[in-house]
């Protein structure tokens, strides 16, 4: 019962995470570039907002997918072990363990988000584009 309801909790932020880069992304657009978006697409996409805006969007989403995989694990562990009480008590053991399955998770997050901004990486992930302007797109 510990394990998973803290776990259904960093469910809920990855989620949080999500909502309120959305919200950053939606103002930001609508503040910064207006209808001339197109136009200036290459400095948004080169600028470190978009980046940081990115590893927010990362770091949530795989927050979120990592807490449920968490939790189906506790829950697929609960049905076959058939640990079935009312009012278990608290195990210090098992405290310990879900301390380190968050910290597990919320690390992983934070490597996938990460790992593009690496230097040694970057012919690996795209962090900056090309466009010719002799091509008009509009």
């Amino acid at each position: 019962a510990v394990v998973s309801t803290q776990s259904g909790h960093y469910g809920r932020v990855g989620d949080f995470l999500i909502g309120v880069y959305l919200l950053v992304l939606s103002v930001y657009d609508s503040i910064v570039f207006g209808k001339n978006f197109c136009r200036r697409q290459d400095t948004w996409l080169t600028g470190t907002p978009c980046t940081l805006l990115g590893v927010f969007s990362t770091t949530g989403s795989q927050l979120s997918v990592f807490a449920m995989t968490l939790l189906s694990i506790i829950r697929a562990h609960g049905i076959m072990g058939q640990k079935i009480q009312v009012h278990p008590p608290v195990d210090r053991k098992a405290v310990f363990k879900t301390i380190l399955a968050v910290c597990g998770v919320v690390l992983s997050s934070l490597a996938i988000a990460f790992t593009p901004l690496l230097p040694f990486l970057e012919d690996y992930f795209v962090q900056a584009m090309h466009y010719d302007f002799t091509y008009k797109v509009f």
